[in-house]
């Protein structure tokens, strides 16, 4: 057990993979021994190999467990509220998704009176829905080369970012201003707007998104609206216990009524 939980440490803290040899060396293990512990934890879906390398690295199993994880800590919960308050502000849908897989699966959704549902489903290609794409821009630069080396980007509109470097630039654009807009790219007539949640480690763990029909987001409201997704984003790492030096927490002690006010939304 403790050999194999030394294996799946190394993995992890190697996102590009390991190989057989090195991790033998690295753990002070028998290749055989390595070789066995590998394929037991592939069989379970914990390890997956890439054919192309012959390197291992941490396999799909990991997301289940973390969305459990997730569940555990009531972070649906500790959501939900923010998301029904942004819909009833918005009058628009909220819904809140992580990256699973090379998808995003939206653990929630929240319609206002208001909101048109545009049923597209639990999950979206990442890289064409503003949530994905917020996931996708704080992946780390190994992550995203795997990433694009594995998924088509297939163009479901004529806005769809097909191009891998287009993308990149995009992402690149993304991670700078701190928001996403999808603007009719995964469906004609759909835009949307996400910004990331951090946790307590600065990691971006999910994205929380207002979509609604283009003839009623328009681009300049997604503009007006940018702050309040933000700062609501904000509040909520706060409570996750995220803590940037560069921020002041009194800045943003306003209801997000008032925030939305301020922005003009």
């Amino acid at each position: 057990m403790e050999r194999a939980l030394a294996i799946l440490e190394a993995l992890g803290t190697n996102p590009g993979g390991l190989g057989v040899t090195r991790l033998s060396k690295e753990l002070g293990l028998h290749k055989s021994t390595v070789h066995r512990l590998l394929a037991t934890l592939v069989r379970y879906g914990f390890v997956e190999q890439d054919e192309s390398t012959e390197c291992y690295r941490l396999g799909m199993r990991f997301v289940s467990l973390g969305l459990n994880y997730l569940h555990q800590l009531d972070f649906r919960r500790e959501v939900l509220p923010y998301l029904k308050e942004l819909a009833e502000l918005t009058g628009e849908t909220t819904q809140m998704g992580v990256l699973e897989g090379d998808e995003v699966f939206f653990l929630e959704r929240c319609q206002s009176s208001e909101a048109i549902t545009v049923n597209l489903g639990l999950k979206a290609p990442a890289y064409c829905s503003a949530e994905g794409k917020v996931l996708l821009a704080y992946l780390s630069p190994e992550r995203l080369r795997e990433y694009l080396k594995r998924q088509e980007l297939k163009p479901y509109t004529i806005n769809t970012l097909s191009n891998p470097e287009q993308l990149l630039l995009h992402l690149e654009k993304i991670r700078a201003q701190g928001y996403a807009v999808s603007a009719e790219e995964l469906a004609d007539g759909l835009r949307g707007v996400a910004a990331p949640i951090f946790d307590v480690k600065g990691r971006v763990v999910a994205a929380i998104g207002v979509a609604g029909p283009a003839s009623r987001l328009t681009l300049e409201r997604i503009n007006r609206l940018v702050n309040i997704l933000r700062e609501t984003c904000y509040v909520i790492s706060l409570r996750l216990g995220y803590r940037p030096a560069t921020h002041q927490e009194e800045a943003l002690s306003a209801p997000l009524k008032d925030v939305l006010l301020r922005s003009g939304g």
